[in-house]
């Protein structure tokens, strides 16, 4: 029996597509997010591998990279579950840690590769002008004739909250994006029929969910994420607190009645007792 799985856990999404036998549902995808005709046996998947203990660290990076080779190209592709805080800057220093990182003693520097991130965020990240668009592809260039600086930077960042908002088309770059974001029933059946290496991913899917290790995997970065969930929610209900009873220390200063500043604050009027 099929187990339903979230393929926004990053440990399924590298699973799915950055694996040696799902190298051709990697290149549809990147295929269809860069707009270029990309064959399986054009990338070489680079080990980025977490040891066990490591994977229930929300904090630890579980991407997917793959060389391009012929094109002179690397890429990194990665999910992103929620926003915490700076996501512009982390993107940049990945990138440039990258970027450094190929350049070998000796080498010139036109031996770099091109340097391409995908980031698929299940969040919003920027506030553009047309409300349909929730894909943004960035590099560098002048800002008065547009000219570009160098073709080495290039960003894609894939926003599925903005895609939620607006009518199917369900164009190739939407039933993928759809399919990543647990889309279910008869228009995930459309999807895979009109996109068929989709339903290649979902057969990859079965044999993920059937696997031992794979499973315990799975659900360790499923804990991790829960975990770290629940400490931010507890720190911002400590923090919520914390205000309420600074406000309610102010108005106890002005001589304001318990019952007044337990309605202003949603303190309870015992809450309140103790803090006079």
């Amino acid at each position: 029996m099929y187990t339903k799985i979230n393929r926004k856990n990053d440990y399924a999404f590298k699973r799915i597509f950055g694996h040696e036998d799902s190298k051709d549902v990697l290149a549809r995808f990147l295929s269809v997010v860069l707009n270029v005709p990309i064959e399986a046996d054009e990338l070489t998947l680079i080990p980025t591998e977490l040891s066990p203990e490591y994977v229930g660290d929300k904090s630890s990076i579980l991407d997917i990279q793959v060389r391009r080779s012929e094109f002179h190209e690397k890429m990194n592709i990665e999910m992103q579950r929620s926003d915490e805080g700076n996501i512009e800057r982390r993107i940049l220093h990945y990138f440039c840690r990258n970027f450094a990182g190929e350049l070998k003693a000796g080498q010139d520097y036109s031996e770099l590769p091109r340097q391409i991130s995908i980031v698929i965020a299940d969040f919003d990240v920027f506030n553009w002008r047309d409300s349909k668009k929730f894909h943004g592809i960035f590099d560098v260039r002048d800002r008065d004739e547009g000219l570009l600086f160098s073709d080495a930077l290039e960003i894609h960042v894939l926003e599925l909250p903005k895609l939620r908002k607006q009518p199917l088309r369900l164009n190739a770059l939407e039933c993928w994006l759809l399919y990543l974001d647990n889309m279910e029933g008869e228009i995930m059946e459309q999807i895979a029929d009109q996109e068929p290496m989709i339903r290649r991913a979902m057969t990859i899917e079965e044999a993920f969910m059937k696997s031992e290790h794979d499973r315990y995997m799975y659900e360790l970065r499923e804990r991790g994420r829960r975990d770290f969930d629940n400490a931010i929610s507890t720190a911002e209900k400590r923090g919520v607190a914390k205000r309420d009873m600074e406000v309610a220390r102010a108005m106890f200063a002005k001589s304001m009645s318990l019952e007044l500043i337990a309605e202003i604050t949603g303190l309870s009027l015992e809450e309140l007792k103790k803090l006079r």
